[in-house]
């Protein structure tokens, strides 16, 4: 069904396979092919050992991290097209996407914890303490747009189009959610009594960053695994003890509202 290789295993592989199976069974040997092509330097020029321009990977892990350059080489081009490597664009990523997504964590946490929010919610394993219909706009809104990201997000995957499924992950996470959902809604969670409106920004954050870590851990497995297990540890949210192990997040039609989506777009 699938298989990938480098561009430069075009000839000695692709097209031997492709020769093989339609001589002996008169049909191609694979249906989707991803070839990933050439890593350049910054300057665009091809890596090589006389030009002294090559980049050692253990190194670029050990500053910025598996995940960051994981998602750097997925989302930054499709793997088919020659890439830039830029180190820069890593450390970006790293604090743009990454760094956001922690701080946001750690936003909930800390209130969370102080509230004793796991207390609330009678170990939820899905069941919602504040229906979804009964939460204000902005829950219902995040909440559609978490289920419309996740169903482009799969439509991409499915595709084999990893770049534009990373992007759709990177926009939710520090547009919609970091730079709009929690900051018009820090009030909610500073307010003293577990309030019915402040337990619903609880289980709508939680449920927005159990979402995300299901979507990035295909790429990011280090990083959305050890949120996940924060999640799941802190507020039993589910039963799988790895985001691994979890299955993937499913789009609800039911929850995704496009006239409240296009009414907060309006309002943004």
């Amino acid at each position: 069904d699938f298989i990938a290789e480098g561009v430069d295993q075009t000839r000695g592989w692709f097209y031997t396979l492709h020769a093989i199976s339609c001589h002996l069974f008169g049909k191609p040997s694979f249906n989707n092919v991803i070839v990933n092509d050439m890593i350049l330097d910054r300057n665009g020029q091809k890596m090589s050992k006389s030009r002294g321009n090559t980049v050692d990977p253990f190194d670029i892990i050990t500053q910025y991290g598996a995940d960051a350059v994981r998602w750097f080489l997925i989302s930054s081009s499709p793997p088919w097209k020659p890439k830039t490597f830029d180190p820069e664009a890593i450390s970006e990523i790293q604090r743009k996407l990454f760094n956001t997504l922690l701080n946001t964590y750690s936003f909930l946490a800390l209130y969370a914890n102080i509230d004793g929010f796991g207390d609330e919610v009678n170990d939820t394993k899905g069941e919602e303490a504040v229906p979804l219909e009964d939460r204000p706009d902005i829950d219902r809104w995040v909440t559609s747009l978490l289920h419309s990201t996740a169903r482009e997000y799969l439509d991409a995957m499915d595709g084999y189009d990893p770049t534009r499924a990373t992007r759709l992950v990177t926009h939710f996470v520090v547009e919609e959610l970091s730079n709009w959902y929690v900051r018009r809604n820090r009030r909610r969670f500073w307010k003293d009594e577990l309030s019915t409106d402040k337990l619903a920004a609880y289980q709508t954050l939680s449920e927005c960053l159990l979402g995300v870590t299901k979507m990035m851990a295909p790429i990011a497995p280090f990083v959305s695994d050890a949120l996940y297990r924060y999640l799941v540890s802190g507020w039993r949210l589910e039963d799988h003890p790895s985001v691994h192990l979890a299955p993937m997040i499913e789009p609800r039609k039911d929850f995704i509202d496009t006239d409240l989506e296009r009414r907060m777009k309006i309002a943004q």
